[in-house]
């Protein structure tokens, strides 16, 4: 259970919640979550915000644009960044019915809400996310799912429990491009897999060897910013973008963009379920000042096939990704501007073998859309919370490799090394009080 619980609130807010959830029913276009499901020409899917900063705002850019969507909530401990949130909403709509909170519990108390996308540093997706669903809340958690492989487990299981619809940001399983390259190797399109390289930005963010605290500026609630993770105080550096380039609450690169070609690599070889049974390290971390995350990023994977994945650094000043699959017919690579090959009759057979193979897999031609579309058919969407969780362990296999700068042996189906005590326990952290998962 998350702590503390909601009954902490005052009364005062409660009612507060009460009056604004009574008046959003009274919408003609907005009906009542128990209804959802239901056959209803003008059902209006409406949604709440965790997080409005810098990941959230296309989010928001997209979903304003949906005729059957009403962001009706958003959340920020950030007073600036929930202002500027609900001054684009309200813009966007043409009217003031957006509300703005603080505390997250209190939004996802509403019962008008439908659905919450959680946008917040990694630290915190899974106690977002896990509060939500158990406010009977489908969810849309950015990528990396979760901080820690434990999070991760428990946070699809609390999808699983409460039955709810919960979509990864892992937008490129939306696009044409990855799909049909995924596909056409699980068709065996490229003959027998042998190896696939990934290449993953630099860090785009740096600090000096030295810091010291600051004052934290009006309208920033730091305490709760900084919720399960340790005590730190504020530096401006450690703060909002800021936080993907420490470990108390992410995992730099690895997470930020490893996620989404880890991710492509794990659905082309077959693994959303599964994972790698062995991983080796040597990436480089900082020895001093705030960031704390790999400034070089260099492990590799082996999977029960044989197949070697590898994820590493680049360093040619390309601000993308990419994902490079060997197989006995040459390589194909793709990222999110191209696709290229060793032969170009690779791509033709790409193109033309797209949807006849016999194994098909999920199509999706908008993230968003996909999320809503399964929120109203209730079958799991193409970035499924298990498949998100999966590859959210590579990048967290990967890590912890490169901390140990040792070979390690994973169990897919246990979800735990083998024979490493040491390793099991950075498969999670501690979480500062009361924040609690269990």
């Amino acid at each position: 259970m998350i702590s503390p619980s909601l009954s902490s609130l005052t009364r005062r807010t409660f009612l507060r919640n009460s009056a604004v959830a009574s008046a959003a029913l009274s919408l003609p276009t907005i009906l009542p979550s128990r209804l959802f499901g239901q056959s209803a020409p003008s059902r209006k899917i409406t949604l709440g915000f965790i997080g409005t900063g810098n990941i959230a705002q296309p989010h928001m850019d997209a979903l304003l644009g949906f005729d059957d969507v009403r962001i009706l909530a958003v959340c920020d401990v950030d007073k600036a960044h929930r202002d500027l949130a609900v001054a684009k909403i309200n813009t966007g709509y043409g009217n003031k019915d957006c509300r703005s909170y603080n505390d997250f519990r209190e939004m996802v108390a509403r019962p008008d809400i439908d659905a919450v996308l959680v946008c917040t540093p990694d630290n915190w997706h899974a106690l977002n996310a896990i509060e939500a669903m158990r406010n009977g809340k489908d969810v849309y958690v950015e990528k990396p799912l979760t901080l820690t492989i434990q999070e991760g487990r428990e946070l699809v299981a609390a999808a699983r429990k409460y039955g709810r619809v919960a979509q990864t940001g892992t937008q490129q399983r939306s696009s044409k491009r990855f799909h049909d390259t995924a596909e056409f190797i699980r068709n065996g399109g490229l003959g027998k897999l042998d190896r696939i390289e990934i290449l993953i930005p630099a860090n785009n963010k740096f600090t000096g060897a030295t810091w010291k605290p600051e004052a934290v500026p009006p309208g920033l609630d730091w305490d709760l910013w900084l919720g399960p993770a340790p005590w730190s105080p504020f530096n401006r550096q450690s703060c909002h973008y800021n936080f993907r380039f420490i470990l108390d609450y992410a995992a730099g690169q690895v997470t930020n963009w490893g996620a989404h070609y880890l991710d492509i690599a794990q659905w082309a070889l077959g693994m959303d379920e599964s994972g790698p049974v062995e991983v080796t390290g040597d990436g480089e971390f900082p020895t001093s000042g705030l960031f704390t995350t790999a400034t070089k990023v260099d492990f590799t994977c082996r999977y029960a096939s044989g197949t070697t994945m590898s994820c590493r650094t680049r360093y040619d000043g390309i601000s993308d990704g990419n994902v490079r699959f060997f197989g006995e017919r040459g390589w194909v690579d793709v990222s999110r501007s191209k696709s290229t090959a060793s032969d170009p009759a690779l791509l033709r057979d790409i193109n033309a073998q797209a949807g006849k193979g016999a194994i098909k897999l999920a199509v999706s031609t908008n993230h968003h859309d996909n999320f809503l579309q399964s929120m109203r058919s209730r079958e799991r969407p193409v970035s499924d919370v298990e498949f998100g969780h999966r590859t959210t362990t590579v990048c967290n296999l990967g890590n912890i490799a490169m901390q140990l700068k040792r070979k390690l042996r994973w169990d897919p189906v246990k979800e735990e090394f083998v024979d490493d005590v040491v390793a099991n326990r950075m498969r999670s952290r501690s979480m500062r009080g009361p924040w609690s998962l269990v």
